[in-house]
């Protein structure tokens, strides 16, 4: 969790994101910003194959997207 964007609703660190990618061997989450659907479609569009979901709870919680929206914007 990016503990500066947690719950800040702005955007994930993208930069930070493809650091962490480089160094964890696994599957691994990523949380910190994510406030709406191109926030996610940012995440997908670095296709880093370790990273194995984002979570995005106070973005479903204020009603920002649906889980049902965030899953179509990922499909497309």
């Amino acid at each position: 969790t990016n503990v500066d964007k947690d719950g800040m609703l702005e955007g994930p660190d993208l930069d930070e994101v493809r650091r962490i990618a480089s160094v964890v061997r696994g599957r691994w989450l990523y949380s910190g910003g994510i406030g709406k659907i191109d926030d996610l479609k940012a995440l997908a569009a670095l296709r880093q194959v370790n990273l194995g979901g984002v979570i995005v709870g106070k973005a479903l919680y204020e009603h920002r997207f649906t889980v049902k929206e965030a899953h179509e914007a990922l499909r497309s």
